[in-house]
């Protein structure tokens, strides 16, 4: 049975040796003595009548964390080199491969570089031989792949493991060699730099252009050889049909206004004329004008309208005062009175105002709502007859209730405030929302969810916060400082329940737990 145990800034993988166990001396010697690539650090310890083995597991985590979201080429040639690595190791120390535990939660991955390394249990038992190549494949088929970068590799990797009929430790890891120097970067570096040095090359054959009627066919013109770029030739401009054109002004070519536009707004401009407009439409009317608005302008005046522009008046008949008009008789009603008021007012002996008119307004005035200044609203008791009439009843009550009480609102429960998880950074009041199911916190900018910059003392993979079924759990994963809740430190890869308003501390990084 493995275990997890924090000891110091350490966290071991911790075996304990029963009585029916039968341990492998030379390869528990092997892994005490030295340091096997590919296989975790191990120590033996005896307290009384208890045997351990021990295994360094610090700032590592679980392959099956490692590879939770999708994987890209780097983790997964850095855990697979790693795990040939450890089968490579194991035979050269003389350790049965057979003794090393392939489970994805036993094989442990830095989060930075990617190495993986894993677990080797000298404990002589009647185990089955490892197919290694199966457990590959596996891997390969459960896990889920960056798709933003190029994905050539997998197809690389999967075609091995199907075609070989002997599985060779050796061939995949120079296969794993190649993936890993073809990085995706390098790629994308060569073939752009292939595009700005390679020199453009022309078709070999023919090709049509399509050109104006003023313009040779770019074949007859130029016979020569088609491998090179085929420029068009334009006839000589002495051969080209002149073209007469207005002038155009500039002015209005700024604003996108056609000059015709701007000669049209002047002609129409009743009032007055500017020096443009006598420029273009010169006349000794327009100068007499301009000068005429000139003056005017000085003296205060509006200038004179010329005789030729003058437009006879129209004659407004309306029952509303019309600014300039003369004063007219309005009739409106008042409210629950079926007789409209004349309110007569000076009217000059021109403006008559048409009997249909007045009819139209006077039912206008009689549908409108609005009182006159002049009547005074009337304040009647609630217990008059009138006032029972208009009644508009009793405030509905919230959730039933008695008619004309008054109904408290039930407080909200607390499950129902849960909205919006987060996480207040005590040091800069940073608020951090937990908006994933496993959210990630560390200073590995390409792993976790949240980046730690400023605090050398936070692990790359520091701790995550689960969420699940409402409620949320927070696990160390194997960090150096370890995870504190309350000031009580927690046991790594162990879940621990949080609640709203826990004090969470990330090595010397303290932080507060809310759910609203």
């Amino acid at each position: 049975m493995l275990e997890f145990e924090n000891q110091g800034t350490n966290t071991y993988l911790v075996y304990k040796i029963s009585a029916d166990d039968n341990l492998d001396t030379m390869s528990l010697g092997m892994l005490t003595n030295n340091k096997i690539p590919g296989l975790a650090s191990t120590l033996f310890t005896q307290m009384d009548a208890n045997k351990y083995i021990k295994y360094n597991v610090s700032g590592k985590i679980s392959v099956s964390q490692f590879f939770s979201r999708p994987v890209n080429r780097k983790r997964l040639v850095g855990v697979f080199s790693g795990i040939v690595d450890a089968m490579l190791s194991a035979e050269d120390y003389m350790i049965a491969t057979n003794s090393i535990i392939l489970d994805l939660d036993y094989i442990f991955a830095d989060v930075s570089s990617c190495e993986s390394i894993l677990i080797c249990l000298p404990v002589l038992t009647e185990k089955n031989s490892v197919d290694i190549c199966k457990f590959f494949k596996n891997i390969m088929f459960i896990t889920q792949f960056d798709q933003t970068e190029n994905c050539d590799y997998i197809a690389k990797i999967i075609n091995y493991l199907n075609s070989t009929p002997v599985f060779s430790l050796t061939d995949f890891k120079t296969l794993l060699d190649s993936i890993k120097s073809n990085t995706s970067s390098s790629t994308a570096k060569n073939i752009s730099s292939s595009l700005h040095t390679q020199p453009y090359t022309y078709p070999t054959q023919p090709s049509t252009v399509k050109v104006q009627p003023k313009v040779q066919n770019a074949t007859q013109t130029n016979p020569k050889t088609v491998s090179e770029p085929i420029k068009a030739k334009a006839t000589p401009v002495a051969q080209e049909i002149p073209v007469v054109q207005k002038p155009v002004n500039k002015t209005a070519q700024q604003y996108n206004v056609s000059v015709q536009s701007k000669q049209e707004v002047q002609v129409n401009d009743e009032k007055k004329i500017s020096m443009f407009g006598l420029l273009m439409h010169y006349s000794k009317e327009n100068a007499e004008l301009y000068k005429a608005q000139k003056a005017a302008k000085k003296a205060g005046k509006q200038p004179p309208t010329p005789k030729s522009q003058q437009k006879p008046k129209k004659t407004v008949s309306t029952s509303f005062s019309v600014p300039g008009a003369p004063p007219q008789n309005v009739d409106f009603a008042i409210p629950r009175q079926s007789t409209p008021v004349s309110a007569t007012v000076p009217q000059s002996q021109n403006a008559v105002i048409p009997q249909n008119q007045r009819q139209v307004e006077s039912s206008y005035y009689q549908k409108s709502s609005i009182p006159p200044v002049s009547q005074k609203p009337s304040y009647q008791s609630h217990d008059s007859p009138k006032s029972k009439a208009m009644s508009f009843g009793e405030t509905t009550v919230l959730g039933g209730g008695s008619i004309g009480e008054t109904t408290v609102l039930n407080e909200t429960p607390q499950a129902a405030q849960i909205a919006n998880p987060h996480l207040i950074r005590v040091k800069n009041n940073e608020k951090i929302m937990l908006n994933k199911p496993v959210f990630r916190i560390g200073k590995e900018r390409s792993y976790v969810d949240y980046f730690v910059a400023d605090n050398t003392a936070v692990s790359r993979s520091h701790a995550n916060i689960i969420s699940r079924e409402g409620e949320f759990f927070i696990v160390d994963t194997n960090s150096k400082n370890h995870t504190y809740v309350n000031g009580t430190m927690i046991q790594s890869n162990a879940e621990t329940k949080i609640v709203h308003g826990d004090k969470i501390r990330l090595a010397n990084e303290d932080f507060e737990f809310k759910l609203y």
